[in-house]
């Protein structure tokens, strides 16, 4: 029996394909409904088709475009992106789960471990707690993930996280691109306006401290007004390459294993990536901490090293970077790869634009 805390992405695609290879698989999900509530912007890139296909319902638009701000210049650039309805996107993956033979129960709470092989759940309708025999647990319940901190695994590190800072606002834009924003009004991260529908848009801002103040400034600066339809806040994990992923029977996937891409901010691709090399673990009794780190470490490692010297960055180096991105020959990689292959991508930056060095100073400064 392998249960599964948390029935996001990373934690119903793991049970779909641990299902499918004839696993017991049990998924136990606190809220009442699978993708509620909502707490990411759901632009997603179109790698994402490398692991199944999306139900037409699971799409609010496609995005062929990607406007780059910075505090004196902007630029346009080529990309393949998709807008999801992200809480039918976590409902589609449970749903492929189900049919794949794994149980799902919402409504039910992980409370700790009760011994090696069993574990306390709390079924919030009937208020009652049950103790369920399982051989493995796995924790995909996000960035403070009660699963980790009961296991013990939290404790080589104290969990970074940013705070996301979304809403839903009145704007109209074109619905073919979506917008970035950098500089010294976004410290540590970036904003970002995402279009929905033709007048509604997630406006979104991410920061280590002060976010609210950062995104009421970003929100009047693009909107002129303050009016909000609904929020859609989250926490955002920063990578941490020292992380406990796997402790005797108990794994971590998804958020809470910080397996999020510190440049972006995204983490389902890294999610879903990481499912089926924890699932291949399992069936074949491998070390996930070492396979993990040999299949997606460099990858996550070197987006946390673009962001650390993006944390360094001035307005200046921000608009000399957006200079250099707008010539021809930069454009076409950044069409050609997506922010989910980071590694070649940076490779043919630099072999194509070479003065792509001249920032790598700044990690030595």
């Amino acid at each position: 029996m392998i249960s599964i805390i948390g029935a996001g992405p990373a934690g119903s695609y793991l049970a779909f394909l641990l299902a499918k290879q004839g696993k017991e698989v049990s998924v136990f999900e606190e809220h009442e409904i699978v993708g509620s509530p909502v707490q990411c912007t759901g632009i997603i890139t179109h790698s994402i088709e490398k692991f199944f296909k999306l139900k037409k319902e699971v799409i609010a638009k496609r995005l062929d475009k990607v406007i780059v701000i910075s505090k004196n210049r902007r630029i346009t650039v080529n990309v393949d992106e998709i807008v999801m309805w992200r809480n039918k996107f976590d409902q589609f993956v449970a749903e492929m789960a189900q049919a794949a033979g794994a149980k799902l129960f919402v409504n039910h709470q992980f409370l700790g471990f009760n011994g090696k092989n069993s574990i306390k759940i709390k079924d919030k309708k009937n208020n009652k707690i049950k103790d369920i025999k399982s051989d493995i647990i796995v924790g995909a319940d996000g960035p403070y993930s009660t699963v980790a901190k009961s296991a013990g695994m939290n404790s080589n590190s104290k969990p970074v996280n940013y705070i996301g800072m979304q809403a839903k606002v009145k704007l109209n834009m074109d619905t073919s691109s979506f917008e970035t924003h950098f500089g010294s009004d976004f410290p540590n991260f970036f904003g970002w306006c995402v279009p929905e529908s033709e007048d509604t848009v997630r406006l979104g801002i991410g920061c280590f401290e002060n976010t609210q103040e950062h995104f009421y400034k970003f929100l009047k600066s693009r909107t002129g007004k303050k009016d909000i339809l609904c929020w859609e806040s989250g926490l955002i994990p920063l990578y941490n390459p020292k992380k406990i992923i796997q402790k005797d029977n108990v794994y971590l996937i998804g958020d809470a294993a910080t397996q999020v891409k510190a440049t972006t901010g995204g983490g389902i691709i890294p999610s879903l990536k990481a499912a089926q090399t924890l699932s291949d673990c399992i069936i074949n009794n491998k070390n996930y901490n070492r396979v993990f780190k040999k299949q997606s470490g460099r990858e996550l490692l070197l987006h946390l090293r673009i962001r650390n010297l993006l944390n360094k960055f001035l307005d200046k180096d921000y608009d000399k970077l957006l200079s250099l991105m707008g010539k021809e020959k930069v454009r076409k990689i950044l069409k050609k790869y997506d922010r989910d292959t980071p590694i070649p991508l940076v490779a043919n930056l630099l072999l194509k634009e070479p003065r792509f060095l001249l920032f790598s100073r700044m990690l030595f400064a």
